[in-house]
Formats: C-alpha cells, structure tokens, sequence
C-alpha cells in the first residue's frame, strides 16, 4: 500500500475521471445522475470512484429529499475545495499547451479588477510570481517507484463529452495523462537527471519508471539523450511544455503535504529559503486570486 503522502495524492488526482467528477462537483453538478448523465460515465466507474472520493475525504454525501425518498447528493469537503487552484493550474495549462482545443476553454475572469487572467503561479508568502526555476526540491529519502497495484478502477475508453462550458471542455486528458505518471518527477528533481539509478532499486521498479518517462517524452513534456555518465543510461531533461506544468505538480505536492500531516513527505519544495506553498496570481492586478472572486466566461 503507498503511504508517501505524494505519491498518494497522484495515485488519486492522476486518474481521468476522478478529476472531471470533481470538477462536475465544482460546477455544482453534485447529484449522481446528473455527474453520469454530464460524464457519460458508466453507473459502476461512477459509483466506484465517488466511494473513493468520499473514503479519501475530499467528497461527502448529502441527504435531500426526492419524492418519495431521501436521496444523496455530494458535496466537495475542506480537502475537496482546496483542490480549486490544482483544477485551474490545469486550465492554463491546457489553454497555453493543447492547441487543439484551445478555442473550446473558457476564460478565467478575476472579479475584483474584471479582466480575464492567466492566473499564473506565485509564493502565498511573498506575493510575488514563480518560476520552477526559483524552486529548490529538497528531498527527505528517494522515493521509490514501483508498478502501480491492482486497484479499484476499471479500464475506460474515453467518453462522450456534452457541450457545456466549464474550466476545462472537453476533459483534461493530456493533463491527467501526465499528472498520472508524474510521479517520476521528483526522482529528476524536478529538472533533470539520468536513468537507471537509485531510483529504481529493483527489476519491476525500473520497468515501471522507465515506461513512466517512456510516456513523459511521448507527450512532449520531457526530451531524452544518452548519458555521459554510463553507457547503459538515458539522460531526461523538461521541456518548455515540461516546465509549464509544475504549478500543477507544486498544487498536488503541496495538497498532499495538507491532507496527510501526520506522515512526513519524502518531498519539499522550497522558494527563497522557505518552504514554498503555491498560491495564483491575476497577472492584471498582481493580487492573490480566491476561490470565491474567480469565474469562467
């Protein structure tokens, strides 16, 4: 069972339908039909991925009253909506980087100066905006990588998807494409590094790292050379797409470092001596963007 706070959370949020059911939530699509209906979702993955929401905190159920019987609806937790600023993180992403629906999202409007943002990433400490390249991974002990076990969620093929506006139409497949196996990343500290190493210890964890960073270069997120350190190694670096995504990775690290404080994480991310936690910006006004002074137009 993966205890690692971290790699918890990926193994949650890096599966495709979890995140477009609480993005549904999000959107105030909160009773079971009306998440599959939106979703297209078959009753099963459905269920099974509420329980797990529910189980994991994020999600509670809700009774209300439906003719004849009480029913439940779900409503997102504490835990569930600070995930906002992850969802968002994935929205630019995805404006800046899938170009093939770029035209289809949506624009964030900040409500206190009334322009559309880009809600780039910065320091809640400090104010200022970030950069990964201002970002120090300090980590407690390699994380070790091994083949993701059997778990509760079925293969799906992807779905049909109903013309409605939200922070992300069609779904987020190329983020939670990448978030999924994103969880090599810090073997690399977040930058670069070589392959194999320590971070796979054993014949199964480096099959598995290895088709991990295998699908990063697929998508475009990461390039690849051969070392000048072994003969045997591959040499990863991020790419400018690579780069762009980690106000998603630094939104999952810091979750994860909140929903699970009794166990020390593997990993930190530092920003000016201190430990980083991730907050938006409107890029207009240059002020700390809150969940309640933000919509799609």
């Amino acid at each position: 069972m993966v205890t690692e706070p971290l790699l918890r959370t990926v193994d949650l949020l890096g599966e495709q339908w979890m995140l477009l059911i609480l993005q549904s939530v999000f959107l105030r699509v909160r009773r079971y039909d009306d998440i599959r209906v939106r979703l297209g979702i078959s009753p099963t993955a459905l269920s099974s991925r509420l329980a797990e929401a529910v189980r994991v905190g994020v999600l509670e159920r809700v009774p209300y009253q439906s003719v004849n019987r009480v029913r439940h609806e779900y409503r997102l937790t504490e835990h569930g909506l600070a995930l906002w600023q992850l969802l968002i993180s994935m929205w630019t992403w995805e404006r800046d980087w899938a170009v093939d629906r770029r035209i289809m999202l949506p624009d964030l409007v900040h409500i206190d100066c009334g322009q559309s943002t880009a809600a780039p990433l910065g320091c809640r400490d400090c104010g200022q905006r970030v950069w990964l390249s201002a970002v120090r991974a300090q980590r407690r002990e390699p994380l070790l990588f091994f083949p993701a076990p059997a778990g509760v969620f079925a293969a799906r093929t992807t779905p049909g998807w109903p013309p409605t506006r939200c922070f992300s139409s069609p779904p987020p497949w190329n983020c939670s494409a990448i978030a999924g196996p994103s969880a090599c990343w810090p073997g690399l500290s977040l930058a670069r590094g070589t392959f194999p190493n320590s971070s796979a210890t054993s014949a199964s964890s480096r099959v598995c790292f290895g088709g991990r960073l295998a699908r990063l270069v697929e998508l475009g997120v990461m390039r690849t050379a051969a070392a000048t350190t072994r003969a045997d190694a591959r040499a990863y670096d991020l790419t400018a797409k690579g780069r762009a995504f980690f106000p998603t990775l630094a939104f999952i690290a810091d979750w994860s470092r909140t929903r699970y404080p009794d166990t020390p994480p593997a990993l930190t991310l530092t920003h000016r001596g201190h430990r980083f936690v991730p907050a938006l910006l409107c890029h207009h006004c240059h002020t700390l963007l809150q969940r309640s002074r933000v919509h799609p137009h």
